[in-house]
């Protein structure tokens, strides 16, 4: 006879496992900014180039990231090598945002890595994480986060989400675009205004889209 059990014990889940983390849904652009091999990289839409290819660059550019780039720069090279910050770009959507409500360009939504054909891997979406992508751990003043809206302890329905809504939209008292929802790190949206104008929010799975 052996003693040995064979099969391993299942991991429990922890209490920070099984919170819902809720982020508004930032009406932007996506913007991704990396070091690889010692050089700053900007990606945006189908388009990535160095920053030594900035002025070529510069027809292509979404509206005032020419300026902010050559602006920023040194505070960019903070990021640590093969890190990737993941962003909303403000300035392109529908809902125009105020200087007094948000007074910076990009807002961090994720964390990543990339690898050598320029592909991402390891996005994290805990807000705790982000100052990681930079060598001094502090976050250059010239980019934000996404703001928090709150924290569940159950997978919201739809109908929890529009109450949330309701209530997120007065607290702030301006239009706001929707929430990304993060369970585990896998993340979901949760979109109210298309185009400038509110909907109901929909799976788009359910009509086929």
């Amino acid at each position: 006879m052996i003693k040995k059990e064979i099969y391993p014990k299942t991991k429990r889940l922890s209490s920070s496992e099984d919170k819902v983390y809720i982020t508004e849904k930032l009406d932007g652009s996506n913007l991704c900014i990396f070091k690889k091999d010692s050089i700053l990289y900007i990606a945006q839409r189908k388009n990535i180039f160095s920053i030594d290819e900035l002025e070529n660059a510069k027809g292509i550019l979404y509206k005032g990231l020419y300026e902010w780039l050559k602006n920023n720069q040194n505070l960019l090279t903070d990021i640590h090598e093969g890190s990737v910050i993941c962003g909303e770009w403000l300035g392109m959507g529908c809902i125009k945002y105020t200087i007094d409500e948000f007074d910076k360009r990009i807002y961090m939504f994720a964390k990543a890595n990339i690898d050598d054909d320029f592909n991402l891997y390891n996005l994290i979406y805990d807000h705790s994480l982000f100052k990681y992508v930079f060598d001094s751990q502090i976050i250059p003043s010239c980019i934000g986060i996404v703001p928090e809206v709150g924290e569940l302890s159950v997978l919201p329905t739809k109908e929890l989400l529009d109450g949330i809504y309701t209530k997120y939209c007065t607290t702030v008292n301006r239009n706001v675009e929707g929430f990304v929802i993060n369970y585990k790190n896998i993340i979901q949206k949760y979109v109210r205004m298309k185009n400038g104008k509110l909907t109901e929010h929909f799976d788009s799975r359910e009509n086929n889209e």
